[in-house]
């Protein structure tokens, strides 16, 4: 009897020892999945991060380039004729063809790298940030020339509705184009782009 009952026990001490390395395996795999879960939770964490830290560089890109565009329009020693393109200053006296659907014109729909883009599409790159910069200045006309109301969209004459003695003879306002600034900002090495556009008058 004595020796029927240790070969119960060794029976029984084997069962466990298969049931208790299923047990080990299957919690080795729920910590493997975790682990690998909170690794992809810190990757997604550090990628939000850099996005964040790309759009507040893209702000400050984006309106260097528009501050540019209103120097070149208005305010330079020799400031843009407006009435025909000027490619050395990124400038056109109309819209241009083949604009994308999300209004982005097709000189800076191009795929990175710069390579893609026309000859004349300015670049600079930001020393701190690496960031490259291209913008483009288009007047919203349908065509180079003389400003007029068929021919673009203006800003109406601000007229007074106070009486003055020139009823008769009114003084002529110019009528004032519209310009659009189109800002493309890259990230080298990235997919990270931002497109970014500024009506002036």
């Amino acid at each position: 009897m004595t020796h029927i009952r240790r070969t119960s026990n060794v029976r029984l001490s084997r069962r466990q020892s298969g049931v208790v390395l299923f047990i080990a395996l299957i919690a080795m795999v729920i910590l493997s999945l975790g682990g690998v879960a909170l690794v992809r939770s810190m990757d997604a964490g550090t990628s939000v991060a850099g996005n964040i830290a790309f759009r507040q560089v893209s702000i400050v890109a984006v309106n260097r380039a528009v501050e540019e565009s209103v120097y070149k329009i208005y305010k330079a020693a020799v400031p843009i004729v407006t009435t025909a393109d000027d490619l050395p200053k990124h400038y056109y006296a109309s819209l241009q063809a083949g604009e994308k659907p999300d209004g982005t014109p097709a000189a800076l729909a191009g795929t990175y790298p710069p390579a893609a883009y026309p000859g004349a599409m300015n670049v600079w790159t930001d020393p701190a940030s690496l960031v490259e910069v291209r913008h483009v200045i288009e007047r919203v006309c349908t065509a180079p020339g003389a400003v007029s109301i068929a021919n673009c969209d203006l800003l109406p004459p601000k007229v007074s509705p106070g009486g003055t003695d020139n009823e008769v003879k009114r003084i002529p306002i110019p009528p004032i184009p519209h310009f659009r600034v189109s800002v493309r900002v890259d990230l080298p090495n990235t997919n990270s782009t931002t497109v970014a556009q500024a009506f002036l008058r």
